[in-house]
């Protein structure tokens, strides 16, 4: 009886406890702020980055700031406010900061980099409730950065919008001026009054501290939701017409073609809560590189959104916290890639072809345009997006070595969204819907999901998960994902996430999803304390994940743990070790049978010093069992150096060493090889100003490898030894993969831009030539892309 009755107490006091977890106070100072409307400005106000009009004065101070990086919310040593009114228009918003001038670090970058300087933030949340948020930030020496931000802490920096902030050096510290549009903002529908809220922070270089108000570090579960509210009257944003024209010329020195386009993106908002967008005659020329990568394997990269057509308003299709560059427990996974749309287009398949050519291979497929809504009605979000793109004209050698020419029809895509969502009493709920499709040459994809998500009121307990399904012809998949998060105090996270896919779920036509068929449970557990005397801070992490297929074969599982410091002298170190048992690799045999590999211990160091200094340097390095338990190593160095504001140059080296690295072949055949493999990033940077940019940048992988044994898989899976299948040497290959790129842009306007950019380089598979200098060599003077692009694109509208 007394062992019943203390396993009920101690039921019933976990009970209490979890109750007290789920009503826990909202963290955050909810004291509301009134900033002045002001009707009209005066005619001598400048938005230049000085407060030394009289409206600023006019407008209260609100300087209540925390120390939240480290999360120690002592009082900051320096004096911050922060100053807001607004008008038919926007919201302006004026900052001072003191600090001695000497200490100051202003450094220029492009848009979104975030780097070591001195800088401040603004997130608005135009709904009021916590639903979703716009964050702006100003550097010292002008330079922004943008982005959204979805509940409750899902920040993105794939949006830009239509604002603008400028800085001044004081005597005593420096001062920053912004402009934030009403007409860029998604605003729901409201009387004479409404609500929103926001959250400031400013970032001190030369401490590598960062302030805010409210109080809310990323140690704590809440943000969207605690944000401090602000009452303003009278602002309901009137219809507005946004044309985005422009102009490219592209000279393509390979094909010896020269090709011109004229198009624009029309942006119309009848409403508040309601946006219609659309792009006629489209040009997404490549003014951005993406990273280099090899990848051998049989796993998809995943390659983030840099076009601003399909980045504004993508928020509302996240239907997980999958959905972003953010997540940290798993793969990445979205029903909805922009990137799809544009890329290569699927080759045909005809016996007589041997090969396609290289340049059509790669070439991106030409849109004939596309069109976009967005809006809000009460609780209800919704989107809609459809793209078509133009017939693509590729060649490919038969036997012979003649040219056979193909036309692959373009693709159709399209994406319907619809999310309810509720905040009330500080709880947040959410259930969403979302189907794409896409029509191509032979099967057409389809795929849909439904989607939840919760948030206790203390944001102790934080739950998203969706129901997935799939039609590809007479092929149907389904496939869950959930992901459960605990805080129980602050700098302590719990995170389970749960994957139920089966073999037949396939979302990758419109979305990314890295594989499917396997049921994988993942654990990680977080810990961050700023409360240590030998350091700032230290965040300790452990890992551990365990996954098979739907044929009962444990394909993954492992334990990894990972500590990072950061010491007192504002240097960075960490270190992680893992260990990942045997398991059956069902994906690098491309089809041809599962095979056993053996059990991998792994490590990774990284230490770097003061990224606010001038000269910033560092070393990392890794090492890994390999299938066959030989052991691979890679390492490398990095080096930033900027003597001023305007000049900075960046450089990496990394060298590799895999030991009995297995490929696939053909058939059930598999081949180890040794390889090298290095990988130099060069990057240098002139700002005539803030908006005002040149910039040289060169990246290069360069990998040779050796065969050494052979295996085929055998019926029970294991990998024996076979016979060589060629002559010797004949399976060695290299690769190597250079872009270099000369590029200029000029910030007219914000959102209005000129571009001059020059490109050259491309890859090469299986050279003759074997030595690293002669990869690089043969890459630049038998290029695959040598383009000159001249683009204009300037903002107009109301």
């Amino acid at each position: 009886m007394n062992r019943r009755f203390n396993a009920c107490r101690r039921l019933g006091g976990m009970l209490l406890f979890l109750l007290a977890s789920i009503s826990q106070a909202v963290p955050g100072d909810t004291a509301l702020v009134r900033p002045p409307r002001v009707a009209s400005l005066p005619a001598a106000f400048r938005l230049d980055g000085r407060l030394d009009e009289a409206v600023w004065a006019s407008a209260p101070a609100v300087d209540e700031f925390s120390v939240i990086e480290p999360d120690t919310l002592a009082m900051p040593p320096l004096q911050s406010s922060i100053r807001m009114f607004y008008t038919d228009r926007g919201l302006y918003v004026g900052f001072e900061a003191k600090q001695d001038p000497d200490t100051l670090v202003a450094r220029l970058s492009p848009r979104d980099q975030r780097i070591a300087r001195d800088s401040f933030s603004i997130t608005i949340d135009p709904t009021g409730t916590g639903l979703f948020g716009y964050w702006f930030s100003v550097a010292l020496g002008d330079s922004l950065a943008d982005g959204t931000v979805l509940p409750e802490r899902q920040f993105s920096n794939q949006w830009d919008g239509p604002w603008n902030g400028f800085s001044a050096v004081t005597e005593d510290g420096w001062t920053a001026e912004l402009f934030l549009p009403w007409s860029m903002m998604a605003m729901p529908q409201s009387g004479d009054e409404r609500t929103i809220a926001f959250y400031a922070s400013r970032q001190v270089a030369y401490l590598n501290q960062r302030w805010g108000i409210p109080a809310l570090p990323s140690t704590t579960p809440k943000f969207m939701s605690a944000l401090r509210p602000v009452k303003i009257a009278g602002v309901e944003p009137s219809t507005q017409l946004t044309l985005y024209p422009f102009s490219a010329a592209t000279y393509d020195a390979v094909e010896g073609d020269l090709e011109s386009k004229i198009g624009s993106d029309i942006y119309w908002r009848p409403s508040s809560n309601l946006q219609v967008s659309g792009t006629l005659n489209p040009d997404f020329g490549t003014v951005q590189q993406d990273d280099l990568v090899v990848n051998l394997s049989a796993f998809e990269v995943f390659f983030s959104e840099r076009r601003p057509f399909f980045l504004e308003g993508q928020e509302v299709f996240n239907t997980s916290p999958r959905s972003t560059g953010n997540y940290r427990n798993g793969s990445q996974m979205t029903l909805l890639n922009t990137r799809r749309i544009g890329a290569p287009p699927p080759l045909p398949t005809d016996d007589r072809v041997e090969g396609f050519l290289e340049t059509d291979r790669n070439r991106l497929s030409d849109l004939a345009g596309a069109a976009k809504v967005t809006g809000q009605q009460g609780a209800f979000r919704f989107g809609a997006l459809a793209a078509l793109e133009q017939d693509t004209e590729v060649s490919g050698n038969d036997a012979l070595g003649e040219l056979l020419d193909f036309q692959v029809k373009g693709r159709r895509f399209g994406a319907l969204r619809g999310l309810w969502e509720s905040a009330a009493e500080g709880r947040y709920k959410g259930l969403g819907a979302m189907l794409t499709g896409v029509g191509k040459p032979g099967e057409d994809g389809l795929a849909g999901t439904i989607d939840g998500h919760l948030l206790s009121r203390g944001g102790v307990w934080k739950f998203d998960g969706q129901l997935i399904g799939s039609q590809a012809g007479d092929r149907f998949g389904v496939g869950l994902a959930t992901d459960l998060v605990y805080t129980p105090k602050k700098g302590r996270v719990h995170n389970v996430a749960l994957d139920l896919l089966d073999r037949h779920i396939d979302i990758n036509d419109f979305g990314f999803l890295r594989r499917n068929d396997q049921a994988q449970l993942r654990y990680r557990y977080e810990e961050t304390r700023s409360d240590l005397s030998h350091v700032r801070d230290r965040t300790t992490t452990l890992r551990g994940f365990y996954g098979v297929n739907w044929q009962g074969q444990q394909i993954s599982s492992g334990l990894i743990a990972e500590r990072e410091w950061t010491l007192l002298n504002l240097s960075r170190a960490r270190v992680e070790l893992g260990y990942r048992p045997a398991r059956w690799d069902d994906r690098n045999s491309f089809g041809n049978g599962a095979f056993k590999a053996q059990g991998r211990t792994t490590g990774e160091f990284f230490v770097g010093t003061n990224e606010s200094l001038p000269l910033v340097g560092g070393v990392f390095g890794g090492f890994e069992q390999e299938t066959l338990q030989d052991w691979s190593y890679r390492g490398g160095v990095f080096m930033v150096w900027r003597p001023g504001d305007r000049f900075n140059a960046r450089m990496r080296l990394e060298v590799g060493r895999r030991n009995d690295w297995i490929l696939h072949d053909e058939d059930r055949r598999m081949t180890s090889f040794n390889a090298e493999q290095i990988s130099p990033r060069m990057t240098v940077e002139y700002y005539f100003s803030a908006r005002q940019q040149l910039r040289a940048s060169m990246q290069w992988i360069g990998l040779k490898a050796e065969e050494s044994d052979f295996y085929e898989i055998a019926p029970s899976g294991h990998l024996r030894a076979a016979p060589q299948p060629t002559a010797p040497g004949e399976q060695d290959f290299s690769i190597s993969n250079a872009i270099m790129q000369l590029r200029y842009r000029w910030e007219i306007a914000p959102l209005s831009d000129l571009f001059v950019v020059y490109s050259r380089g491309g890859s090469l598979d299986n050279p003759a030539g074997r030595g690293f200098d002669e990869l690089l060599r043969r890459n630049i003077a038998e290029p695959d892309q040598d383009q000159l692009v001249v683009m204009l694109r300037y903002r107009m509208g109301s």
